[in-house]
């Protein structure tokens, strides 16, 4: 689907954004709920009296997966199932590990952005299905945190009990691979892949912000106040990311059961007003790197607003600062 400056603008003019808001978050309504009927088509015939099973998700960097497994495993909840989140980052080897392999294998970088921190092979996968395996046998499990200051791996607070109806919400850019289900037997699994997949078009659709462009808006702005990360240090590691996208991540739509399109009509309005003020931060050099991320001219058709009210349950609420 692609969405156009011209409607998009005439709701702001008319002051009518919260229609607007009301009709994205209904698209998303829906797809919940269809994502909610194909489980339950898919599960009918899994007959245990007890069940451990998993929801496993991906997609590319901020397309909303945290936000999404979470809400995904409250909608599931409903269905009488016992949810828990797993975050698949939280099984992260620990960085210096994760650097020695690098130079093992004769890969010497220039700085610590070229280390390849989302090959599979940063993960503990070993570890992962120990744990998984272990929970499936009835034990119960100490779900490890990532600390991503010291880039160490600790023991984490939440402690993983079998029950009768378990249902584990896995998320992370690897969580389809196969390999890490390969000698571990959940009873059902269904696949995830959730992105952006509309676009935004401007004068009559000649000019278009696509889904990676507007991954990164989201990205920037998120990361800019929650992880404290500025816009340059945003565009210097975005490469890697799009890299690792397309390595690992879009491969795996070939194992996908749903996709989740997390575009949202009136978001494009919002990343505008946010992306124009963190650019006025940019020196000279910084201004022109932007461009090679964002079509600023495309983005310039789109009037920005902020200060509106979304739906507590909305995954915009992942980028969405008031």
């Amino acid at each position: 689907m692609n969405y156009s400056a011209e409607r998009i603008n005439q709701f702001i003019r008319e002051n009518r954004f919260e229609e607007l808001i009301a009709i994205s978050e209904q698209r998303h309504r829906k797809q919940f709920e269809e994502l909610r009927e194909m489980i339950r088509i898919a599960n009918k015939d899994v007959q245990h009296e007890k069940v451990t099973e998993a929801v496993l998700i991906t997609g590319p960097s901020s397309s909303g997966k945290t936000t999404f497994a979470h809400l995904v495993a409250e909608m599931l909840s409903e269905d009488g199932y016992d949810c828990t989140v797993i975050s698949f980052d939280n099984y992260y080897k620990d960085r210096a590990e994760i650097q020695k392999m690098h130079l093992e294998n004769g890969f010497v970088p220039s700085e610590d952005n070229d280390y390849d921190y989302e090959t599979l092979d940063a993960f503990d996968v070993e570890f992962f299905k120990k744990q998984m395996n272990e929970y499936l046998s009835g034990k119960e499990i100490v779900l490890p945190k990532y600390d991503f200051t010291s880039g160490k791996r600790v023991p984490g607070d939440i402690v993983l009990k079998p029950t009768e109806k378990d249902m584990l919400i896995i998320e992370g850019i690897h969580a389809l691979n196969p390999a890490l289900r390969t000698g571990v037997e959940f009873m059902f699994s269904f696949n995830v892949y959730i992105c952006p997949f509309d676009f935004f078009g401007a004068d009559q659709n000649e000019k278009v912000i696509r889904p990676q462009e507007l991954r990164f808006m989201r990205r920037a702005v998120r990361d800019s106040v929650k992880r404290g990360a500025t816009l340059r240090r945003t565009m210097e590691m975005w490469p890697n990311v799009r890299r690792g996208e397309e390595k690992f991540i879009k491969p795996m739509k070939a194992y996908t059961d749903f996709f989740f399109n997390s575009s949202l009509e009136y978001e494009i309005a919002y990343l505008k007003k946010r992306i124009f003020e963190m650019r006025e931060e940019l020196d000279e050099d910084g201004k022109k790197m932007l461009v090679k991320f964002v079509p600023i001219r495309t983005l310039e058709y789109f009037e920005g607003i902020d200060g509106f009210e979304i739906p507590e349950k909305s995954i915009f609420n992942e980028f969405y600062i008031k």
